[in-house]
């Protein structure tokens, strides 16, 4: 684990994501092959199951203002990988990865074949390292603990942040915390998380660099 987590705190840290990389409004979504029957509402099918009937055309909504769930897990809809996104539980672990992984189109196939993939500046991206650490602060907004991580995501996105660049902006402290912990066999230091997240958004981009505004 400790390689995966280095990879993260220096790979993720300080990036700024395009608002092109959020899902597509309805209308718009990415198809692989023409959609077929949905499937009826339960739990996610097997690894086996999902790759005999693999759509993707799906869009994301942005989280309401003020709803600590939605930002959590914004809602999804259309399909992704077989999957009817509507009918998916964010409470349900499982179906709340793949809620996570529909955010990241661009991710797809590598997360589909678990490869890594290449990043902006030519270093290998770990996909499913990448959803975990969204799952890791969706778990933290749907439980309210530690309440300074809602805290953040609410002054974030006041400054004019969106939804994927504030979960990568958050990525930045969550990763700290686990590769200290491994490293250091430490139990989690919650009042350094605390800090790192009062510092943020440290030397990020401002929203209107990244056409936010």
């Amino acid at each position: 684990m400790l390689p995966a987590a280095a990879w993260a705190a220096r790979y993720w840290d300080n990036r700024a994501v395009s608002p092109k990389s959020r899902g597509r409004p309805p209308g718009r979504g990415r198809s692989r092959r023409p959609a077929s029957a949905r499937r009826p509402a339960g739990r996610v099918p097997s690894a086996a199951a999902r790759d005999a009937d693999e759509i993707t055309d799906c869009w994301l909504d942005d989280p309401l203002p003020g709803d600590r769930r939605s930002w959590a897990v914004p809602p999804g809809h259309g399909t992704y990988r077989g999957l009817d996104l509507d009918r998916l539980d964010p409470d349900d672990e499982d179906e709340r990865t793949f809620l996570l992984e529909a955010q990241h189109l661009d991710m797809e196939e590598a997360l589909k074949r678990h490869e890594e993939m290449p990043g902006p500046d030519g270093e290998p991206v770990n996909p499913t390292l990448h959803v975990a650490l969204h799952g890791m602060i969706a778990n933290q907004l749907l439980a309210d603990e530690p309440p300074e991580t809602w805290q953040t995501v609410q002054r974030l996105a006041g400054l004019g942040y969106d939804w994927h660049n504030v979960m990568h902006l958050i990525m930045g402290p969550v990763t700290e915390a686990v590769y200290g912990a491994l490293s250091e066999r430490q139990p989690f230091d919650r009042a350094d998380y605390v800090r790192r997240l009062a510092e943020l958004p440290g030397d990020w981009p401002p929203p209107e660099e990244l056409g936010l505004r």
